[in-house]
């Protein structure tokens, strides 16, 4: 497969399965063949705007076909895919933008971010083109997108990839979670996010599927368009377990694969049980999506040519798959050195090929002098069958220097706080009890804002200990 490694992936599909469906948008199914004839168009157009290889084009959308092309386009023409989160306020888009230092902006929705000019960009796609296709080369080791860290915990960071690291990210996939011709892969999660940048990689380059529909996820648009390969989140996955419908033998979902944050024992229970074959992951921004990844089970195992070391508690990574550096305005300064060990701020431990998370080094709390895990808490949390989704953060005390705060979305919004108070009487010594349950505000993207939280925490304990003294 490494001879697709320095071609352009859509070309290549289209020289070897031109007729196969590349994309379906809704209703639409659009050919490799055709696929390729449209990305031709619209790298005419980016060249007319004056877009070279090596400008950044900012892409402020919502998941779409259009995005996807835009993605495409950038990977073919050298251009670097920027894409942000449509819903940041104008100052986290303005902070961004600034970090990329680009004139090239594309809105899909003009009315919103309307300090912004977007590029005149047609999409319509291509009837007609060049046949046979040539062979179209491109230079897998320069930078192809810069996808933003969530910032969660810190300020966000622009992290670069060249489609080499996609590339073996989607080859080392492919060993636990096979795809192919044929399979269908639902863009269930945003393409800012390496995640479901990662799912469009991996469906072009095994030739399958790729499909993105207008429609909300549910069990009856997985059973419409029978998708066989799905990643999710936890929340997605606590709302298709709530859905009868959702069982392996009335589906042709042959791949669950669950990242993004903690999952509650009780929904991997039940996933397990109706039937479907679920991977948890282990994964970063900076390692181009997955580095360990279990299946039916919580035992994660390296994918192969991920390089691991644990230093002083903390995993370290590097491999084909480790991002080229964060961008800060100069794309050959701020590469790393290739053999460049990554430090991951996760401790774990590893045992053989098998990765153990124990969480992050800077979400790590010390009260009266014992330590404290914020995904510890967590885990246990989400236990509770009343809990949908649970966050921990740490707040400043005088007495004991830190406490823990629980945020919480509760099952069809109930508070239980009084029974989930004497759930964990048992769970956890008395140390580790949040000192606070307070609910948990929406969110924009997939990851909670984390500093967010820490500040409405904070100040809660604060009022809290001045009603006290």
């Amino acid at each position: 497969m490494d001879k697709q490694l320095e071609v352009c992936p859509v070309r290549f599909q289209a020289r070897v399965n031109a007729h196969a469906t590349a994309i379906q948008a809704d209703a639409l199914a659009i050919s490799y063949q055709r696929l390729d004839w449209t990305l031709e168009r619209i790298a005419e157009q980016l060249a007319h705007l004056n877009l070279q290889a090596g400008d950044r084009l900012i892409c402020i959308a919502e998941n779409s076909l259009n995005l996807i092309l835009l993605q495409l386009t950038c990977i073919r023409t050298g251009i670097i895919f920027c894409p942000l989160n449509p819903r940041f306020s104008e100052q986290e888009i303005s902070q961004r933008s600034k970090v990329l230092n680009s004139t090239f902006i594309w809105l899909e929705d003009t009315s919103r971010h309307t300090k912004l000019s977007s590029l005149p960009i047609d999409f319509t796609l291509a009837e007609k083109g060049k046949t046979p296709l040539e062979p179209l080369k491109i230079d897998a080791q320069k930078v192809s997108n810069i996808i933003f860290t969530s910032g969660s915990s810190g300020q966000p960071k622009a992290v670069m990839h060249c489609f080499s690291n996609h590339y073996y990210s989607a080859l080392a996939s492919q060993s636990l979670i096979p795809l192919q011709p044929g399979d269908r892969c639902l863009l269930s999660l945003p393409l800012f996010h390496i995640s479901g940048f990662a799912t469009v990689m991996r469906a072009l380059i095994a030739g399958a599927t790729l499909l993105i529909s207008s429609q909300q996820l549910s069990v009856t648009l997985l059973k419409r368009e029978k998708i066989t390969h799905l990643s999710l989140v936890s929340t997605q996955l606590y709302r298709l377990l709530g859905k009868r419908g959702f069982q392996a033998q009335a589906l042709s979902l042959k791949h669950l694969l669950l990242g993004g944050s903690t999952f509650p024992e009780r929904l991997l229970k039940q996933t397990g049980e109706r039937g479907f074959v679920y991977h948890l992951s282990y994964g970063l921004s900076e390692m181009s999506s997955q580095v360990a990844t279990s299946t039916n089970s919580n035992k994660l195992q390296l994918l192969p040519e991920q390089q691991v070391k644990i230093i002083d508690n903390e995993i370290y990574l590097r491999g084909k798959m480790r991002f080229v550096g964060y961008y800060n305005g100069d794309l050959t300064a701020d590469r790393l050195p290739e053999k460049q060990w990554f430090a991951s701020k996760d401790s774990g431990s590893l045992i053989g090929r098998q990765l153990i998370v124990s969480g992050r080094k800077d979400r790590l709390m010390i009260s009266g002098g014992e330590n404290i895990q914020a995904e510890e808490l967590e885990s246990v949390l989400l236990n509770f069958g009343y809990v949908k989704q649970a966050v921990v953060v740490a707040v400043t005390d005088p007495v004991f220097g830190e406490r823990p705060v629980a945020f919480i979305n509760w099952v069809n919004d109930k508070d239980k706080q009084v029974q989930l108070k004497s759930y964990l009487q048992d769970k956890l010594t008395t140390y580790k009890q949040p000192v606070h349950y307070l609910p948990l505000p929406k969110q924009n993207s997939i990851k909670v804002s984390l500093q967010t939280l820490q500040v409405i925490a904070q100040t809660r304990h604060n009022n809290y200990l001045a009603e006290e003294n």
